[in-house]
């Protein structure tokens, strides 16, 4: 893998807070719907965002939807009508259409409405180039927005391009209702995860919202705390996936205390669900990820903001290759505190706000496999507030390696962090430093994770061996104490 830290971009030399961003998270968990089918062996379904008006998730059986899917005709909707041409078939059902006229959500409601239907459907396909964005749709005038409150009462929701394609290729035959299944069900995404597209490519960036609960992001808080070290970013934790700082300026931390949850094999049934979740959610295979990296930005030096400026996930020299980095907020931070995660070289620029139990996603190499240079990222300064009690902003990382984890790192070393909760004794960072030292950080790193899992296993052979000599007399002993016991008689 090339290494990028050489790499320069226009952003460096500006000061991150004058960059011009793009805003993120734009998603609420309020307003996030699922739109199903299938039966109890095979289930589908695709993300939707719900509309600023008509019901609302919230509303349970007012906003629940089982019926069928029906193609408007128009499926634009540009039409000089108040209704759609096949009015009669979509009474009842859900009508599908796209945004292609640039008509507003609340036009397509009415139309939607007039025509009978249950329900309506909005398919994205006015960014092609981001498959998967969606958007609530909003009154776009005080008329309409009046004219929503007071007569648009079903529910309407957008799914993306990708989505809509997802849905036209569930039967095979397409000569059946357009391709898409008999039956549909839409309710509300409650607390389930959500995805929001942030960038397509340069560097692929997505948000995971509710990936994790309130309840398991305090566990992961609570299970660190007690282990946390100062960070020194001069030099670099190649056995925990963190480089050092270069030129004592990229990559540069300060006021950040960090502890490494070595679990593995030992995790319990919650941090189980966990890993579960996560393959699930985002396709990346359990064997592939690292255990939890718990992040403590205090802010509580007035001077010294809690930052880590813009740096790369990557390993430079080490066979170890971290494919893509998954961060987790587990506190909210107001505007006030900041400690914003950024990608300055993204144009334009991205600013992504902390939020509870959200994960950002992104990649952090090319399908060549050389690093992305558009993936550098960084945290603003966070300062705490007194009036969220001084509480320091918490992040948990997880990453991505190209090559499953080897089981020195996913058994023997948890099983030698377990009596200190998953922190690893301090002769254990000496010992790889000796092989990397000695060999190298490839094969050095390499020959580390050979002698972790054989030298347990010659020791037990070892101390067998011993425990059978001091058990199992000798021939000799043998000989001996026969001898003894015929001189006696």
């Amino acid at each position: 893998m090339a290494n990028a830290t050489s790499s320069s971009t226009s952003s460096k030399s500006k000061s991150l807070k004058d960059l011009d961003y793009r805003v993120f998270p734009r998603r609420k968990s309020e307003e996030a719907a699922v739109l199903e089918w299938g039966h109890s062996a095979i289930i589908h379904a695709l993300e939707a965002a719900v509309a600023g008006f008509g019901p609302q998730p919230n509303r349970g059986a007012f906003f629940e939807v089982e019926t069928s899917p029906v193609l408007a005709r128009p499926i634009d909707g540009n039409t000089k009508f108040d209704k759609f041409d096949n009015s009669d078939e979509i009474h009842g059902n859900l009508v599908v259409m796209t945004n292609a006229a640039n008509l507003s959500g609340v036009r397509m409601a009415q139309l939607a409405q007039n025509s009978g239907a249950a329900a309506l459907l909005v398919i994205n396909i006015q960014d092609s180039e981001n498959p998967d964005y969606i958007y609530s749709l909003q009154p776009e005038n005080d008329e309409e927005k009046e004219y929503a409150e007071n007569e648009i009462d079903i529910p309407v929701i957008m799914a993306s391009l990708a989505g809509g394609n997802l849905l036209t290729s569930a039967n095979e035959d397409h000569t059946i209702n357009n391709g898409m299944p008999d039956r549909v069900r839409l309710y509300g995404g409650g607390d389930r995860p959500f995805f929001e597209d942030v960038s397509s490519e340069e560097p692929m960036l997505y948000l995971i919202h509710n990936l994790l609960t309130e309840e398991e992001c305090d566990d992961l808080i609570n299970s660190a705390e007690g282990k946390f070290e100062a960070v020194d970013d001069s030099k670099p934790n190649l056995l925990e996936g963190t480089p050092a700082a270069i030129n004592n300026k990229m990559g540069r931390v300060l006021d950040v205390e960090r502890a490494f949850l070595w679990k593995g094999m030992t995790r319990g049934p919650s941090g189980k669900a966990i890993d579960e979740r996560i393959e699930q959610v985002t396709g990346f295979p359990e064997k592939h990820l690292s255990d939890f990296q718990v992040n403590k930005y205090n802010g509580r030096d007035p001077n010294i903001p809690s930052s880590h400026s813009p740096h790369y996930d990557e390993l430079p020299g080490s066979a170890l290759t971290q494919m893509a980095t998954i961060t987790i907020f587990l506190t909210d931070s107001s505007e006030e505190e900041g400690g914003e995660m950024v990608f300055p070289s993204t144009k334009p620029a991205i600013k992504i706000k902390p939020k509870k139990g959200m994960a950002v996603v992104h990649h952090n190499i090319r399908e060549d496999g050389h690093t992305d240079i558009s993936s550098i990222h960084g945290d603003l300064g966070f300062q705490s507030s007194a009036k969220n009690g001084h509480q320091p902003k918490y992040t948990a990382k997880r990453y991505v390696y190209v090559n499953e984890i080897h089981n020195a790192r996913k058994v023997v070393l948890p099983l030698l962090a377990l009596p200190f909760g998953g922190k690893l004794p301090s002769f254990v960072f000496s010992l790889h430093d000796y092989f990397v030292d000695k060999f190298g950080e490839d094969v050095g790193g390499e020959n580390f994770n050979k002698f972790i899992i054989y030298f347990p296993i010659a020791l037990i052979f070892g101390v067998a061996a011993l425990i059978g000599n001091i058990l199992v007399p000798s021939e000799d002993a043998k000989k001996k104490t026969v001898d003894k016991t015929k001189k006696n008689k």
